[in-house]
């Protein structure tokens, strides 16, 4: 199947935009412009508010980069009509030789009969004139041979020069479409990333949507609420205005009387009042009188005294009415404003739900229109096209010659030098191949930018082996994020780079090779939360060698599934797998659990590597896991005392002292790594002391670190105990790396 249908089948739009007619190299110039026209698609756009309008310059950024990739196909296809017609052009030559083939076959029976043409003739010089025919016949044998042999020089040069017209142009098209193949991966995983932001907008689409939804029943809720209260305060503003009607009215009854009383009297309230100021004026005159007059003007003051306090009775009564009047207006004016306002949000949220209607049909109909074309793909459509690409079924050529460990360390870092400009001592390097004796885990440690991601990649490179590296991202939380996940909406799983890799080292073409996959940044976030079904599976396989674990993709299985899944659902751990994990340690990362450390191997990388001079060194061919795993199984067998030394120093001179003193102790997990990585440590040039020395710091003394219970004293007489057993076990040696760790734990409780 062409690539061309497999990007069909594997659900790319049906509507290509046409790109103009452009030679070989302006097509490949059109794809990177493609390439790097996108739009990124911000996550505020994703997670921000409730907003619309964010929502719909969301959605048409995601169709825009949509349509790119569209363009991005079809100037891909474009570019394989190229290469379809270059070898149609190539098949047009090659039938162009055999036909001159044919005319070389078609001149050499002409020459026969030309030849035999000849004998006749020399047959009738014989008889006639034998002399004179005879020397003509030499001179034509001799004319027919220079011609024959200059005709076979030019049909050889032909179909040399055809042969490597014919090379180079096959070379041209295998370099090209590798460089397709590698730009249809980075559009796959552009098209990945692209329907993973598609998918979370549509998540948050759908969140949104009942977000508002039970908003507007909310609101509407209140609305109506409001509205019965507002009811209510009508009816009893209703109440109040008739109270206030009536009270008005009695009060203009009032004011008629007093009108009356004022016309009877002969004047108007402001002349009451100031007869009352004058009148209290009089009073006070009176009372200054009676003090001096009492019983002259008794009567006369009493009189006065009882009318000044029915006028301020009267007074207090009219002020608050007319306080009582005005805050049941001021109270019906701000209830007329609040249901206004009341009907403008509610025609407010009228439209804008009839907005979202509309787009949620939109969005309906584009959800539709996807699962439309995707559902004649496969679930899987990353592991099938491996399945279907005929270079991934071929069975390489391997190096299947023992393995002479010490050689093997020996040359691939004189490799890495001379190919790779890649310093590392050959102390490091040596622990590293013995570390894939003892684990599949591997956790290599250090500075940023000392090579720790380019340790495993280059030595894959060097040996010929397989690999793959997965940058880990902060946020994973779940095997998902490692794994990828499955979309229901559009029966797809969503295969991540990990899972892919995985599945590419169990093909063919790999599947006798060793296969690294590197895990960069590997504590940016939780490995014992997102690398949780590795570490079961890598445990299970460690316990049973013979095991075979799978690693659960989904909970049903489907249909058609790759041909390597267990079950329609599983990925089975493949044997020739090893992981090798890096890891910083500043603020941006996190600490490993102990049973990370426990089951991996831990390498710590010097922060500045020494350059030395590689000298001349074999390239390799590409090495087997077989014959890695049986120089592994060799070592074992022919070193294996040198782990039951190494053990024995442990339990009997330290293991009591580690364990009452210091609360650290260790299983069998320690003696099962020790006993693969210590024979093969000796058999790869290093001592047994170099090998217990490492497993001291990464496997034991670690588990001192960080502890604020342990006093410095106590870590300095532990030191010096090491020294000394350690002179006695191993003479002529020094811990090196244990001795760096407790001076390090020292140093950071201030005490050296």
């Amino acid at each position: 199947m062409s690539k061309r249908n497999r990007r069909h089948s594997a659900g790319a739009a049906p509507e290509r935009a046409a790109t103009p007619a452009k030679g070989a190299d302006e097509l490949v110039t059109a794809a990177e412009e493609l390439d790097t026209g996108d739009e990124p698609i911000s996550d505020s756009d994703v997670t921000g508010e409730v907003d619309a309008d964010r929502l719909r310059r969301a959605l048409a950024r995601a169709e825009a980069a949509r349509r790119h990739a569209d363009q991005r196909a079809a100037v891909l296809d474009k570019k394989t009509e190229e290469l379809e017609k270059a070898t149609a052009t190539l098949a047009q030559e090659r039938a162009e030789l055999r036909e001159r083939t044919e005319a070389a076959d078609e001149l050499d029976k002409r020459l026969a009969e030309r030849q035999a043409h000849l004998l006749a003739l020399e047959e009738e010089a014989k008889r006639d004139f034998a002399g004179y025919r005879q020397r003509q016949l030499g001179l034509l044998r001799e004319e027919l041979d220079e011609r024959r042999k200059e005709f076979d020089e030019r049909l050889r040069a032909m179909e040399t020069e055809h042969d490597a017209r014919y090379a180079q142009r096959e070379k041209a098209l295998l370099d090209r479409a590798a460089e397709l193949d590698r730009r249809e991966a980075r559009m796959d995983a552009k098209e990945l990333e692209q329907r993973r932001l598609d998918r979370r907008l549509n998540a948050r689409q759908e969140h949104l949507d009942q977000e508002v939804d039970d908003r507007m029943r909310d609101r509407l809720v209140q609305l109506e609420r409001e509205l019965e209260l507002a009811r209510h305060h009508a009816r009893n503003h209703q109440r109040q205005s008739e109270a206030m009607r009536e009270l008005a009215e009695r009060r203009a009854a009032e004011l008629a009387r007093h009108e009356a009383a004022s016309v009877e009297l002969g004047r108007s309230v402001p002349e009451a009042a100031a007869e009352l100021r004058r009148l209290r004026a009089e009073n006070r005159e009176l009372r200054a009188a009676a003090s001096a007059h009492p019983v002259a003007s008794e009567e006369r003051l009493a009189e006065l005294e009882a009318r000044c306090h029915d006028l301020r009775i009267e007074r207090e009564e009219w002020l608050r009415e007319n306080a009582e009047l005005r805050r049941h207006v001021a109270a019906a004016a701000i209830s007329t404003t609040e249901r206004q306002n009341a009907a403008m949000i509610n025609d407010a949220l009228r439209r804008q739900n009839e907005a979202l209607a509309k787009e949620l049909d939109h969005q309906s109909a584009l959800l539709k229109q996807m699962q439309n074309l995707t559902k004649d793909s496969p679930p899987f459509p990353a592991c099938s096209a491996m399945d279907d690409d005929p270079d991934y079924r071929l069975r390489p050529q391997l190096d299947d010659e023992p393995v002479r460990l010490r050689d093997f360390v020996a040359r691939v870092r004189g490799r890495m030098a001379l190919d790779l400009g890649l310093y590392y001592s050959e102390s490091d390097l040596r622990c590293f191949v013995a570390g894939l004796a003892a684990s599949r885990l591997h956790l290599l440690q250090g500075i940023s930018g000392i090579g720790k991601t380019r340790l495993p990649e280059a030595f894959a490179q060097i040996i010929g082996a397989g690999r793959e590296t997965v940058a880990v991202a902060a946020e994973w939380r779940s095997p998902q994020d490692l794994l990828g996940y499955y979309n229901a909406f559009e029966r797809k799983f969503y295969e991540s780079e990990f899972t892919q890799s995985l599945y590419r080292a169990q093909l063919p073409l790999f599947r006798e090779k060793p296969f690294f996959v590197v895990l960069d940044e590997m504590n940016l976030s939780h490995p014992e939360q997102y690398f949780s079904d590795l570490l079961s599976a890598l445990e299970r396989k460690e316990g049973d060698p013979a095991e075979r674990p799978v690693i659960p993709l989904m909970t049903a299985p489907v249909s058609p599934a790759p041909a390597l899944l267990h079950g329609g659902r599983a990925l089975e751990l493949p044997g020739n797998v090893w992981f090798v994990g890096t890891a910083n340690h500043d603020e941006t990362t996190l600490r490993f659990a102990d049973k990370t450390y426990d089951r991996a191997h831990v390498l710590e990388l010097p922060s500045k590597p020494r350059r030395f001079e590689p000298g001349e060194s074999r390239p390799f061919a590409s090495v087997s896991l077989k014959a890695l795993l049986d120089a592994f199984t060799a070592a074992e067998r022919k070193h294996a005392g040198t782990a039951d030394e190494v053990l024995t120093f442990f339990d009997d001179r330290l293991g009591a002292e580690l364990r009452d003193r210091f609360g650290v102790s260790w299983g069998s997990r320690l003696e099962r790594q020790a006993r693969s990585f210590v024979p093969v440590m000796v058999a790869a040039g290093g001592g047994v002391s170099e090998a217990a020395d490492h497993l001291l710091a990464t496997k034991v003394l670690r588990k001192l670190s960080g502890r604020v219970e342990i006093l410095a004293g106590d870590l300095r007489e532990l030191r010096d105990d090491i020294t000394r057993q350690w002179g006695e076990a191993f003479p002529g040696t020094t811990p090196v790396k244990s001795l760096r760790l407790l001076d390090q734990e020292m140093r950071s409780m201030g005490q050296l």
